[in-house]
């Protein structure tokens, strides 16, 4: 009697397990695929990881801009008028602003840092890393000619996908301000890394050198000012500029607006 009820005991046990791991498989099966860690260099990114390394990028040269010229900060701030915190990365990289040469011209010089050509390529530190993906058939902005890869990050960002800046908070800058900046997370979490300048009187080689990498989320919106947001916008169809804006491959991220919204 005790053997039958050993047996049936064992059974039971066989059986319970192997559901559990048939459970297991199906959960792992289902669970979303975990990206990559975007702080090492590699071409081997998927698409969404590229878009969200070269967001981040974006708004980083946004910040760097918009630190360094003043006409630049005008120009934004005319788009920033009567409460409105979007502005369309295009209606910015036009031919004649003076935030599209400043914006190219920093691109071009950081693409020359990590060649290194550059003369002071500690200035301007820490930044968004990764270096810019994707472009130029997948190999990264470290491996090649800095002039054409300025060509294929402008051509990825404003024709190839439809990307707009997000200000929150609008634009401040009166006193020892800082920016903050940062790209959409292209995923379900509601942060991001990002990095801040502070505002210091000290210059090397024209370069604002105070920088420090920060995590960019609800409670430091509430807290903070002069954060720069890129993030992609969907259009039906196909865009002005021919490319397809309706993101149907990021259809788990219903809404880009919902992002950090403020």
């Amino acid at each position: 009697m005790k053997k039958t009820i050993f047996s049936l005991l064992l059974l039971l046990f066989i059986i319970s397990c192997q559901k559990e791991g048939m459970q297991l498989e199906e959960e792992a099966t289902q669970a979303p695929v975990t990206l990559k860690n975007l702080t090492i260099s590699n071409d081997d990114y998927s698409e969404r990881e590229m878009m969200e390394i070269n967001l981040r990028w974006t708004a980083f040269i946004t910040g760097y801009v918009l630190r360094h010229s003043t006409e630049a900060q005008h120009e934004v701030a005319t788009l920033l008028q009567n409460g409105n915190r979007v502005i369309k990365l295009n209606d910015l990289l036009t031919q004649n602003t003076t935030f599209n040469f400043a914006f190219r011209g920093y691109i071009a010089d950081y693409l020359n840092i990590v060649e290194g050509n550059q003369v002071e390529p500690g200035a301007d530190k820490p930044r968004p890393n990764p270096p810019p993906q994707g472009i130029n058939g997948g190999e990264s902005a470290i491996n090649g000619n800095s002039i054409n890869y300025l060509s294929f990050f402008i051509n990825y960002i404003s024709t190839e996908n439809c990307i707009e800046l997000y200000f929150p908070r609008s634009m401040n800058y009166r006193g020892e301000y800082s920016i903050t900046t940062t790209g959409h997370s292209m995923n379900d979490k509601n942060f991001n890394d990002g990095i801040v300048r502070y505002y210091d009187y000290q210059l090397i080689d024209g370069h604002y050198i105070t920088n420090e990498n920060v995590t960019v989320n609800s409670t430091y919106l509430q807290n903070n000012a002069n954060i720069i947001i890129a993030r992609p916008y969907r259009i039906t169809g196909i865009s002005t500029y021919g490319a397809d804006c309706s993101y149907d491959e990021y259809n788990d991220i219903r809404d880009f607006t919902t992002f950090l919204d403020y």
